[in-house]
């Protein structure tokens, strides 16, 4: 239950995580922005989920080399772990290249858009594609992005991913109908992920009141209020899948809720008035409860069932203050 309730359909098992980006280590580190936490201020896009895939194309795309063409692979990024519920607000697509070997030499870059499943063997024309962005590069060491938002919305309202076509050209470069040593070495350098970022309104406050200074007038020991709870992942059993944090000061409310309720106790007017009954009939009508009147979201980074890193902001994980209900 707790599981489905943190989106996932069962406990993770990475069994080939990869390494966790560095741009989500920065937004983890951010935390929530308890003024607006359904807002991912380091991407500047409204959302509380934040997902990163790893191409799951094939290598290379079998074909007789064209003008100068040096790679031409298909990338596929499965989204279907994200849900109807969700609003996609961001996709970006990232191309890396992992060496800088080609001084100088200008390259250049196209994505499409498969619009049809073309027939095994057969080369994609220009009918059964759509040209979605090009771009002439010559440091390779550097990452090149692409908003692929409305992309991955039809992705995932429509149902008709067939993934992308990546094409890039060595401009100038004669080939002579063979990949030249310059193309072939480029494969190995080439990374391709996706990430998105997806507004879940069913888990998400839009707006926060401001906290309460706690009393420092000394209370019993028995009387309702907010007491230390330190959740250690690791003794759940989850310390395989969440990468980050550890644990967390969960806290949790216990004491008792007497008569006459004091405004130091926040009690609900519900509650004052049953305090009230009580005093008469005390067999018939029990005290009111300690329970949480503020509580406050988390930030938490973890491997999915599919080994995709996943940022996602939950709220109400903790208690900040507590009062008689």
């Amino acid at each position: 239950m707790l599981l489905k309730a943190l989106g996932l359909n069962g406990r993770p098992k990475p069994s080939s995580p990869g390494p966790v980006p560095k741009a989500f280590w920065k937004l983890f580190e951010k935390g929530v922005n308890t003024e607006n936490p359904c807002r991912v201020e380091g991407l500047h896009v409204p959302g509380n989920i934040v997902r990163y895939y790893k191409d799951q194309g094939p290598l290379n795309m079998k074909e007789v080399p064209y003008e100068s063409l040096c790679v031409k692979k298909h990338l596929f990024f499965d989204l279907s772990v994200i849900e109807r519920k969700e609003q996609v607000t961001l996709g970006q697509l990232e191309i890396k290249f992992k060496h800088n070997t080609y001084h100088g030499h200008q390259f250049q870059l196209r994505v499409y858009r498969p619009l049809h499943m073309s027939l095994k063997g057969m080369r994609d024309h220009n009918t059964n594609r759509r040209l979605l962005f090009t771009q002439s590069f010559r440091l390779l060491h550097k990452s090149l992005k692409f908003n692929l938002t409305q992309v991955a919305q039809d992705w995932t309202t429509l149902g008709n991913n067939m993934g992308l076509v990546m094409e890039i050209f060595a401009d100038g470069e004669e080939t002579d109908n063979r990949i030249t040593p310059l193309c072939e070495e480029m494969h190995s350098f080439i990374h391709a992920s996706m990430l998105t970022v997806s507004l879940d309104p069913t888990s998400c406050k839009s707006s926060r009141s401001k906290r309460n200074v706690e009393s420092s007038m000394p209370t019993p020991s028995n009387i309702c209020k907010k007491r230390r709870l330190y959740i250690d992942f690791k003794d759940v059993g989850w310390q395989n899948w969440v990468i980050a944090p550890r644990g967390y000061m969960a806290n949790y409310c216990h004491g008792e809720c007497p008569y006459p309720l004091t405004e130091m106790l926040r009690g609900t007017n519900h509650a004052v008035i049953q305090t009230l009954v009580h005093s008469v009939e005390p067999e018939n009508t029990p005290l009111p409860c300690c329970a949480p009147t503020k509580l406050s979201p988390i930030s938490m980074l973890y491997y999915d069932n599919n080994d995709n890193v996943v940022l996602r902001h939950y709220e109400d994980m903790v208690v900040d203050e507590c009062g008689c209900k």
